[in-house]
């Protein structure tokens, strides 16, 4: 999991959380941490999940919109011993019920899925209260492992899928990610230290940053891309850019080494891709949803309108946690702004190991570490993690993310034999 991942986290539970809106025209997520009430089974976990353990009841306060037939999702991952058991899913008079199966994806028995409850939830309108339980498991048993409880009102599942559409048709070629079989992404950072040990401040480390040498190294390995990142923990900027200076005031640089990068790998026929932190660019989870739009929205549009074809796709990374934290956050005109300037970059919203946060965006991200499932035909399976998406995996050959140490380590050996079978079996015309 990444340094980012494991830095911003979602808010914690409150003490006594407010009723959660139920829209009647939109998909609602109920998540563990924004319960009323969980029993002690129920425990919080890395990557802000719930691991469930034996029976119990996980309970939200809720204000439902308008009254109607809901389906119902489960946003989970299965653990395999507990396959049959019962899950109910109640409010009032109402309840529908699924056993327990399998779930399917590119990481196998621990891949979380979106899986349909069959049957329909009434929910009245007004306040309401909401419990998926687990009635008859063994104390002792893992179940499963919770993300959220998925809500979409009958009434609007025609203008639902109907915005899925438009997000598949407005999806940019990504045959040439395809084509170009794999790339390198550099976790180069403000926390970076030189092989000598050094820390230099970033805007000396930007100027004296050798672009021809790193091109030429780039060549070297035949990768056809590279992810290059732009802020991480801290939130720096190798570029004269005016909305990311307006928000994180001297973390940006006189010399465009965005620019210079994007221009040296184009003469050798390598893309430029770059990797951008929704969290520490935005500075979040203390930001409200209206400033966490505008900064995102004002900086991507410069960025888009300032590089143009010369990014090729972006890297977005803490958006599950987004999605949690700002529900009424408009993926589908992220996707809009993420296009300024180059109608044609692709985009991937990073939700690490969890099913996609929206349609609207073109590849996997694949934050997965260690090698996972081959891609079928170029794409990730129909469930699970990525599904339907381009596919990337993406890989660290160093025991962590970034290098902020003295000591240079050694990529790691078990992982050597894996990546060199992984990438015979990728389907390349490169």
């Amino acid at each position: 999991m990444a340094t980012a991942i494991a830095v911003f986290t979602a808010y914690g539970q409150a003490a006594e959380p407010s009723a959660i809106p139920v829209k009647g025209d939109a998909p609602t997520s109920l998540y563990g941490g924004g319960a009323a009430s969980r029993d002690d089974g129920i425990r919080k976990q890395a990557g802000d999940s719930f691991r469930w353990k034996g029976s119990g009841q996980i309970t939200w306060k809720v204000q439902v919109d308008r009254a109607g037939d809901y389906e119902v999702v489960l946003n989970h991952a299965a653990e395999p011993g507990a396959v049959g058991q019962r899950v109910q899913v109640s409010s009032g008079g109402s309840e529908v019920e699924y056993t327990m199966a399998k779930t399917k994806g590119v990481f196998g028995d621990k891949s979380y899925e979106m899986t349909p409850i069959k049957n329909r939830l009434h929910l009245e309108a007004g306040a309401q209260s909401i419990a998926l339980s687990i009635p008859d498991a063994p104390k002792a048993i893992d179940v499963l492992n919770f993300r959220s409880l998925e809500l979409i009102p009958v009434a609007a599942k025609a203008v639902i899928e109907a915005d899925r559409q438009e997000a598949l048709r407005a999806r940019a070629s990504t045959e040439w990610m395809a084509k170009a079989g794999y790339g390198l992404m550099f976790h180069w950072t403000s926390q970076s230290v030189g092989k000598d040990g050094t820390h230099k401040p970033y805007a000396q480390a930007v100027d004296d940053f050798d672009v021809k040498r790193f091109a030429d190294m780039v060549e070297e390995t035949g990768a056809g891309y590279v992810i290059f990142t732009i802020g991480h923990a801290q939130s720096y900027c190798p570029a004269p850019l005016q909305a990311w200076e307006k928000y994180h005031p001297g973390k940006t640089t006189g010399r465009d080494l965005i620019s210079e990068m994007a221009d040296a790998l184009s003469a050798k026929g390598i893309k430029l891709m770059c990797y951008l932190n929704a969290a520490s660019l935005t500075g979040y989870p203390r930001t409200g949803e209206a400033e966490f739009t505008r900064i995102m929205t004002e900086v991507v549009t410069e960025f888009g309108e300032h590089y143009k074809e010369k990014v090729a796709g972006y890297w977005f990374d803490c958006c599950y946690q987004a999605k949690e934290k700002y529900p009424g956050f408009s993926f589908r005109e992220f996707f809009k702004t993420c296009k300024a300037g180059n109608p044609n970059r692709i985009v991937a919203l990073n939700s690490w190991i969890y099913p996609n946060v929206s349609e609207w965006q073109e590849y996997w991200a694949g934050e997965t570490a260690d090698p996972v499932g081959l891609p079928v035909k170029g794409t990730t399976p129909e469930r699970g993690p990525g599904a339907g998406l381009r596919y990337q995996a993406l890989l660290i050959m160093e025991p962590y993310w970034v290098q902020d140490k003295v000591a240079m380590p050694k990529p790691i050996e078990s992982l050597r034999e894996q990546l060199r079978d992984f990438l015979s079996h990728l389907p390349t015309t490169k």
